[in-house]
């Protein structure tokens, strides 16, 4: 093996980042910005990971993000990409709702802000008034306590904040369905209220409620699509690390992250044009921005981690996988008050649709709109419309003869939200979590990293420091339950290594 990069690159770097998902972007944004000299090194063709878009035909199409909160003026994205100097790369148009739900015959339009989102359960439900008060009012609660908690505690702190913050310490590892069945009884109105759970991933017998909590009070404030596509926030972060120094390499695989007398010292990289013959690329931090299943047993070895930290690898689970449908109809969504983000159940009962995606069927989806915001992303009388929907990787059928069953089944439920989609249809396309496995390279095609249990909630997951000096994590595989998260784990990461090399003023905290 080389130790010598060719001329036209450095021959060391402050740091390399494996994997361009947003978090690994975010990450070394906030490194360059700090004069760090990085490299981010991306395996594909294309940047970004889940943000990474296609195009088809003039259509524009966002795999897997369609809207984020916190791009308001003052809002956590607003704020990091003025830190960043990039904010006017971004055009944010804000979304005309939460959410809509729509079960059997019944739709509920689930609007911004906490009383407008409960008055609107409310007025649905007028029978369970009390106890959806209740419910949203135990999570503002809760999650008022949360900020006030430090991530450390000692173990007499932890004794004094139990007592102090008796919300959190009672429901941090309660599942949704437990807490919220203490106040609402009506099985349908339960559904209602949380409708959003497959944006975590489970069911809310399984889901953690704290993450729960975390998401939906997050999105209350609005939520936004950055107009143009994500590209653009993509090319925001790409811009703002190649404003400052850094370099990014596609097609360019990492085959080890190279560890000497436990720490990191680089990585290796072959397989590529520029790299036809393995190379050390050296670098005192490496952060690792894609599946730690992978990064851990693949790129480190096991034989260079502490058995405790292998056994809890090894104990997590990764999160269900997607089934995505993208089309494009010219039936007229708009004249027909389609919303931007719609979900659709066969049923109320949650656990039964649950079961329904694990067993490969199509009991409900979410329906995203977004030429509803944007009409630029599509043709003229053409509107765009993705389906995503929780998917097996191990699916009963093989995935060549499951995929078209699912596309037909997923588009009847867009035809009975829009009427005549169908006979507009001049588009259609469809992702399984093997595309998924494909692009990301995510342990089983995992849509949300890890399983969002209360077993994997919080402290519980694994932090951005790891037993390896010198090695992080980013992304969802760590910290981060959500798009937000993701890219607020990278910045997170980026201080952490900032205040191990005696920077005191490391920039905001989000």
């Amino acid at each position: 093996m080389a130790d010598a990069l060719p001329q036209a690159l450095s021959d060391q770097y402050d740091c390399v980042i494996v994997g361009s998902g947003l978090g690994g972007l975010a990450a070394a944004a906030y490194l360059a910005k700090f004069g760090r000299r990085v490299l981010v090194l991306e395996r594909g063709a294309g940047i970004g990971g889940y943000a990474h878009p296609f195009q088809r035909d003039g259509r524009y199409y966002d795999p897997a993000i369609h809207v984020v909160p916190g791009a308001a003026e003052g809002g956590t994205i607003d704020s990091l990409l003025k830190y960043l100097d990039v904010r006017d790369m971004c055009e944010f148009v804000e979304s005309d709702s939460l959410y809509r739900v729509v079960i059997g015959d019944t739709r509920l339009d689930a609007p911004f802000g906490a009383a407008s989102f409960i008055d609107a359960h409310v007025q649905e439900f007028p029978h369970e008034a009390e106890g959806i008060r209740g419910f949203f009012a135990l999570c503002e609660k809760f999650l008022e306590e949360a900020h006030q908690v430090p991530v450390q505690l000692s173990v007499k702190e932890l004794g004094a904040a139990v007592e102090r913050f008796p919300t959190l310490f009672t429901n941090r590892t309660r599942t949704l369905d437990d807490v919220v069945g203490q106040f609402i009884k009506d099985p349908r109105c339960k559904a209602f209220c949380t409708a959003g759970w497959p944006y975590m991933g489970l069911p809310p017998s399984q889901l953690s409620f704290e993450l729960f909590a975390r998401f939906l009070f997050t999105q209350m404030h609005g939520l936004y699509h950055c107009k143009g596509g994500f590209q653009h926030l993509v090319k925001a972060f790409v811009t703002a690390i190649e404003r400052c120094g850094g370099t990014i390499l596609t097609n360019t695989p990492v085959t080890r992250i190279e560890v000497r007398d436990g720490r990191a010292v680089g990585v290796e990289v072959a397989g590529s044009p520029l790299f036809p013959a393995p190379v050390l690329v050296r670098a005192p931090v490496v952060i690792s921005n894609a599946d730690a299943t992978h990064t851990f047993e693949d790129l480190v070895g096991e034989e260079h981690l502490p058995t405790a930290y292998l056994r809890r690898l090894r104990s997590l689970r990764p999160s269900m996988s997607m089934f995505v449908v993208y089309a494009a109809s010219t039936v007229d969504i708009a004249a027909m008050g389609g919303a931007h983000e719609t979900f659709i159940y066969e049923d109320h009962d949650m656990d039964a649709n649950f079961a329904g995606f694990a067993e490969g069927r199509a009991p409900g989806t979410v329906v995203v709109v977004p030429t509803l915001l944007d009409p630029s992303l599509g043709p003229p009388g053409e509107h765009l419309v993705t389906s995503t929907a929780l998917a097996p990787y191990d699916s009963p059928k093989p995935w060549d003869e499951l995929k078209p069953i699912l596309e037909d089944r997923y588009l009847d439920l867009i035809e009975k939200l829009y009427p005549g989609f169908r006979a507009g249809l001049t588009f259609v396309s469809s992702a399984t979590p093997l595309t998924m496995e494909r692009f990301t390279r995510n342990r089983s095609g995992a849509a949300y990293g890890w399983e969002n249990t209360p077993a994997q909630a919080g402290s519980k997951r694994l932090t951005y420091t790891t037993p390896i000096e010198g090695l992080y994590l980013a992304g969802h595989w760590a910290q981060a339950a959500s798009a937000l998260r993701v890219i607020v784990s990278g910045t997170h990461a980026a201080q952490q290594i900032l205040q191990s090399e005696g920077v005191s003023a490391v920039g905001p905290q989000w």
